[in-house]
This record gives C-alpha cells, structure tokens and sequence, in this order.
C-alpha cells in the first residue's frame, strides 16, 4: 500500500472526531483461561477493539469486538470479557490493546490496525449483503431452511483460510469474520423463520451501513 493511499485510509479512520485514548486492557489468569477487562477512558461510545498477542514466542492471539452503530462500551464503564485462552493470561505484558473505533468516527491506537479493523468490518457488510441476497432468492425459490442452511455453509466452508495463512494478514481477518457472521446467521436460522432472520440480517446491514467511519 502506498503512503498517500496509507494517509487517506488514516484520515478516514479518524474521521471528523476528536482524538480519543486508547481504552485501558487488564489481562488475567483465570482457572481454565484468561480474563480482558477494557475500560473506556474516551468521552465517546467504543464501538470496536482489537486485543492480540504482540511479539509472543510461537503464538499468536487475536479477539476482535465490534458492534458496528451499537455502544460496546459507554464512556467511563467496563467490559469484562471471559475467554478460554490460557497463554494470555499468563503472559499479560504481550498483550495488548491495538485499536479502537468510536461511535462518532474517531479511532484510537496504531494506524495499521486501526485500517484492518475498519476493512474488517466494510468485509462483514459485504458478507451479510450476500447473506440477505441468497436468502431473498432461496425465498423467491420457495426453498426450505435446510436448503439455505447448506447454501451457507457450503459457502462458509469456502472460506476456510488456507493452513498456513498469515493469521494477522487482512485476508485472513477477513475470511474469519465472514465465517463468523455466517456461523451466526445459521444458528439463528435454525430457531427462527426465515421472514425473521431476513428482518435481523436488515437490521445488521442498516447497522453497519450507519456506523462510522464510513464504509
């Protein structure tokens, strides 16, 4: 990427906001697995952060979190995050909080991660477009659930990162959240109509389509 085109991305993720801090990480162990507790220090809503294992030997860790136009975390307040990752919690000085959005459109933290994490969540649109799209047809088709249940997940498996993929490389981040987003999509399907998961993945898509800095 070139650096005028490296400066625009930067500019964009800053968006027309104030500069906000970085929200404050405590890491620890925890029988089974590790603790993230973020703290939000900024004047505005987080409404996305990245947590990785940073420089650790012969491991790396990623927790994505992002709610696109919701609040994830009020300015002053908490969020404790319970996960069943054992090596973070041991290692607490490798991990670090690298980026953060702001429901104004600021961001926070190392350029580089800030502009994965904005193409992350453009990528989850484009994923749930496509998710609304091939449920409107399997409806049109007058297609049953399972038909479009393993539609999604024929294609999910797609996605699959090659076995030596560069874990922290955008294509990467990318084909991970999609299949997240389809995993969801399934799971909701299979204990909704498909008239309410069409409404729900409408609802996703205005979501992001809204957040900012925009898509």
């Amino acid at each position: 990427m070139g650096l005028r085109i490296l400066t625009a991305t930067f500019v964009l993720a800053l968006g027309t906001g104030v500069a906000q801090p970085l929200p404050e990480l405590r890491t620890e162990p925890v029988t089974g697995g590790s603790v993230f507790t973020v703290k939000n220090s900024a004047s505005q809503p987080v409404t996305a952060f990245l947590i990785e294992l940073v420089n650790y030997p012969g491991s790396y860790y990623s927790l994505w979190q992002d709610e696109a136009a919701s609040v994830l975390i009020a300015p002053g307040a908490e969020k404790r995050i319970p996960v069943a990752n054992m090596t973070v919690g041991a290692v607490p000085d490798y991990v670090k909080l690298q980026a953060a959005l702001f429901a104004d459109g600021s961001s926070a933290g190392v350029p580089e991660k800030i502009t994965q994490m904005i193409e992350r969540r453009r990528h989850v649109l484009e994923t749930v477009h496509e998710l609304i799209s091939r449920l409107e047809k399997a409806k049109a088709a007058s297609a049953g659930k399972a038909a479009v249940v393993a539609d999604w997940k024929q294609w999910s498996d797609s996605l699959q990162p090659a076995r030596r993929a560069n874990p922290s490389a955008q294509a990467t981040i990318n084909q991970n959240a999609a299949r997240s987003v389809i995993g969801d999509a399934v799971s909701w399907l299979d204990s909704h109509s498909p008239e309410e998961t069409l409404s729900r993945l409408q609802e996703m898509e205005r979501a992001l389509a809204a957040s900012k800095p925009k898509l």
